[in-house]
């Protein structure tokens, strides 16, 4: 598998997420149809490149002022020890955004995100919280207020296609 980012040993990783397909997968599907939009997708469980995951497809559209699809984690965890986060993702080859939301923001547009190159192998990408990027806020990013992670197609349209096998944080 490959990696982008720090190395991390085992014993860093904290698991939120892994597949298993004798539970039902949390990831929740949101589409820009809340705001008039007409992307459509759905989320489902299955095997790709010999591991279980919960898959993203769909299509993104710039219809109605429209262009994303996402699969939303909800975080209950108390995510203040942790430096940063990881996610293991694949799917076909395109760029993605790693949408972190905390209780700090107040409209559903703003988020503390990152662009990842996803690829048909299997990634592990390891997230620094520095390297969140606070989109359309001034907050400052707080660990401790996490409430969810995203998966999210956004910007162009496209055929979605994207998996996670495996999401959490590090110490």
């Amino acid at each position: 598998m490959q990696t982008h980012g720090p190395a991390l040993r085992a014993e860093q990783r904290v698991d939120i997420y892994r597949a298993d397909e004798a539970l039902v997968s949390p990831w929740a599907v949101i589409s820009d149809q809340v705001m008039g939009g007409v992307s459509t997708a759905t989320a489902h469980q299955c095997e790709r490149n010999g591991a279980r995951c919960t898959c993203l497809t769909g299509r993104t559209r710039l219809d109605n002022n429209g262009g994303f699809v996402q699969m939303k984690l909800d975080i209950e965890a108390d995510c203040a020890r942790f430096r940063g986060l990881f996610i293991e993702l694949c799917g076909t080859a395109h760029e993605y955004n790693l949408h972190v939301k905390t209780s700090q923001l107040e409209r559903p547009w703003q988020s503390f995100r990152c662009a990842l190159q996803v690829s048909a192998q299997w990634t592990r990408f390891v997230v620094p919280f520095a390297q969140l990027h606070a989109h359309r806020t001034a907050a400052e990013f707080t660990p401790a207020a996490i409430k969810s992670v995203a998966v999210v197609a956004i910007g162009a349209a496209f055929e979605v296609d994207v998996c996670v096998r495996r999401f959490g944080f590090f110490l």
